[in-house]
């Protein structure tokens, strides 16, 4: 298991992930990781920031995600970090890997919600938030196929059952790491 936001000591400045700083750059980044760390041919563009360095092959629950910093468009600084799966290894078996790295490093999250899916062009989502030391952990799974996500929906009262994705649809499985306050609130706090 890891731990993905490293605490602070009181009156350090606001942390990102693993030591990372709001704002700090690309270059200051680059060192810090060092060859674990890949600066890209071509930024990513992510609409409000880009990604020019990303750590591939993060192990979580003992399967390899991207990490992707992503720099703000305006002042180049350290905005928010992606983690990210492959979509095509991006499975109801792997989410609840993931899942379960962050309840056991946060408890139980600070805002939780999941829809699911009725058509075909929908798609189903299971959402987790953790607020923490001025921090938003924010995890995400989306499936486009019906039926396969269900079983995880219901995974605080049940066993996690695997489905499978038809070919071709699309799936996503990322975490967000971003300054507490910035990051979308679409779902409601846990009671």
């Amino acid at each position: 298991m890891i731990a993905l936001v490293s605490p602070q000591p009181a009156g350090a400045a606001a942390t990102g992930w693993h030591g990372t700083n709001w704002g700090e750059g690309t270059a200051e980044l680059s060192r810090q990781f060092g060859a674990a760390a890949t600066r890209l041919d071509r930024p990513i563009d992510f609409g409000d920031s880009y990604a020019d360095l990303a750590l591939k092959n993060y192990d979580i629950g003992g399967y390899g995600f991207t990490v992707f910093f992503q720099m703000d468009k305006r002042t180049h600084g350290l905005k928010r970090i992606q983690i990210e799966r492959g979509r095509h290894g991006a499975v109801p078996q792997v989410a609840k890997a993931v899942f379960n790295v962050l309840v056991a490093d946060y408890g139980q999250p600070t805002i939780a919600c999941s829809t699911r899916a009725h058509t075909i062009e929908a798609q189903s989502l299971v959402e987790e938030t953790w607020e923490r030391d001025g921090t938003t952990v924010r995890a995400l799974f989306r499936e486009a196929s019906l039926n396969t996500l269900d079983p995880y929906l219901a995974r605080a009262v049940g066993d996690f059952v695997t489905g499978s994705t038809a070919a071709g649809l699309s799936q996503q499985l990322l975490i967000r790491i971003a300054p507490a306050g910035t990051e979308p609130e679409d779902c409601r706090k846990a009671d």
